[in-house]
């Protein structure tokens, strides 16, 4: 009987070819998940038409297929594997089916040097895609609806097998000239010394961009970044039929810088700083900039703090007609906390809060943005559910505002509309945390018992401070907070998310509802459990998680 033999057969045996095949695959991707968020709200779209006579009307009771829910509640869970962006199992399908097509296209039979090119042209493929994705005003997630943090990710996958193939060309083809003593000689080339040159720079950006190091060191990542340019560069002079990949991709990033030029001629002006010694929050109240959707972030500079230094935070307020904003930033890493040091030389020395208007105009700042699509459209759901954790809660303030303004504009007019229910939940660690949003939170409630098709329930828990009198909070250190908002406060507990989840399902039943998860990592891996443990064929909990990743 004769032995089996396998022949590492490349799928294609034209290597150009393969990678332009697999550059169309990744694409075909992107197209999905386009398509997933396109087809719903084209189907809000003609159904707000249907009723655009009806001054009211009620969205139909849900009835899913029993398949839908149970595939609904697979990607809807946490996933398994912490260090995939998201943490969602989707999350982890996607990475397989891309790690699937890079391994695919890939395969080779590694037996003569013409067949190392195979993974130069695959680390040309990767990088067009990988500088098609990161752009801030990206037209891929304007147009064709792909959220931004979905692209991000598809950015840093891409990345990371621009430097997998890349290492896998550069070491084979190294080893083979050092085993055959031409190393040396292959030297003398400008083309493959140009080529080396672009893989250290592969390798600084990685290096750089490593979790634990983007998070600490944002500058260092941010600005060795635009060693792309290098990298582009190189594979121009390095490799032939470059640009059909990288062309993409630098023409959206060159469209993306024209527009943050243009941004930088709008006249940003600081009405107020609030700053929050319980919590170190600094709150940043500006006009000249008006936010599209809720929950987008934007870039802040403050001249003040540093001429380069440039961090993104989430705008607080809702989008509308006026060019006005909040961003509250809480003091947790060196840049924050200058940011707070600026407010606190004017602080009255033990004072919770103060409110420094006077000096709010003379301390400048730039704003870039808004950026940002989200995964839903909050107004299309019946129920909008919103789990927040400390200075989490910016997101949910954006979206609660957004369809409260809806509403009240919807209500003034003859636009047709249906009820809406707004569940928040908000935690946090200090009673005197309840100030950050406080006005904020009471404003929403005093709106919403204005408008007819609208109801907003709040639940606030406190997992330190306890309550001493209705209403009236130990704040720790500090001594008594007197809350005056809205909503119930449960002391000293956290909250059960899975029985939150069912009460809701029971109050609102036959309805889907859009999810907002933002928070510490054990929230949000909580609020997916109980979103997927709770949808049912009557109704499917949608979750849409924020985090910064860059």
């Amino acid at each position: 009987m004769q032995p089996l033999h396998f022949k590492f057969v490349p799928v294609v045996n034209d290597q150009h070819t393969a990678a332009r095949a697999y550059f169309l695959c990744v694409i075909g991707m992107l197209l999905v998940e386009s398509m997933i968020r396109l087809l719903p709200a084209l189907a809000h779209l003609l159904s707000r038409r249907k009723h655009a006579g009806n001054s009211t009307y009620e969205p139909h009771p849900r009835n899913h297929w029993t398949i839908s829910v149970w595939i609904h509640k697979l990607l809807t869970l946490p996933s398994p594997i912490p260090f995939i962006t998201d943490h969602t199992v989707a999350s982890l399908i996607r990475c397989l089916i891309f790690t699937g097509l890079n391994v695919l296209w890939g395969w080779n039979r590694i037996r003569y040097t013409t067949d190392y090119q195979l993974y130069g042209w695959l680390t040309i493929a990767n990088a067009g895609l990988t500088l098609l994705l990161p752009t801030r005003t990206n037209l891929l997630s304007i147009v064709a609806r792909i959220p931004s943090p979905v692209l991000l990710m598809y950015h840093r996958w891409a990345g990371t097998a621009t430097l997998v193939h890349a290492t896998l060309h550069f070491s084979l083809t190294a080893q083979h000239y050092i085993r055959t003593e031409q190393f040396d000689t292959v030297l003398e080339n400008a083309r493959i010394r140009v080529g080396i040159l672009g893989w250290a720079v592969l390798a600084v950006m990685f290096l750089t961009s490593i979790r634990i190091l983007r998070r600490r060191t944002f500058e260092l990542f941010y600005y060795t970044h635009f060693l792309f340019l290098v990298f582009v560069a190189a594979a121009f002079y390095h490799a032939a039929y470059t640009s059909e990949f990288i062309l993409p991709g630098l023409i959206l990033w060159a469209v993306d810088r024209l527009v943050r030029f243009a941004y930088n001629f709008r006249a940003i002006k600081l009405t107020s700083v609030t700053h929050y010694s319980a919590g170190q929050v600094t709150k940043l109240k500006f006009e000249g900039m008006k936010t599209t959707s809720p929950g987008q972030i934007a870039w802040l500079q403050i001249p003040g703090i540093s001429a380069l230094n440039w961090h993104p935070f989430t705008i607080a307020s809702a989008p509308g007609k006026q060019k006005t904003g909040t961003i509250a930033i809480r003091s947790l890493g060196g840049y924050t906390k200058k940011v707070m040091n600026l407010a606190v030389e004017a602080t009255a020395a033990g004072a919770d809060r103060t409110e420094l208007a006077a000096s709010a105009a003379s301390l400048k700042i730039r704003l870039d943005g808004p950026y940002g699509v989200g995964r839903l459209c909050y107004s299309q759901f019946p129920v909008v559910v919103l789990v927040a954790g400390g200075i989490g809660i910016t997101p949910a303030m954006s979206i609660a505002s957004h369809i409260v303004n809806v509403h009240a504009e919807a209500e003034k007019s003859s636009s047709s509309k249906y009820h809406q229910h707004i569940h928040l939940l908000w935690t946090i660690k200090d009673a005197r945390h309840l100030a950050w949003f406080e006005d904020e939170l009471t404003s929403l409630a005093s709106q919403s018992k204005g408008l007819l098709l609208l109801t907003i329930d709040i639940d606030i828990y406190i997992t330190g401070g306890g309550l001493q009198e209705e209403n009236e909070l130990e704040g720790g250190p500090g001594g008594i907070y007197k809350y005056q908002g809205p909503g119930p406060v449960h002391k000293g507990r956290r909250p059960n998310l899975t029985e939150w989840f069912k009460s809701i399902k029971e109050t609102r039943p036959g309805l889907d509802a859009a999810v907002n998860l933002c928070g510490p990592r054990a929230l949000t891996r909580a609020g997916r459990h109980a979103a997927a443990r709770t949808s049912s064929r009557d109704g499917l909990f949608f979750v849409e998680e924020e985090e910064f990743e860059f």
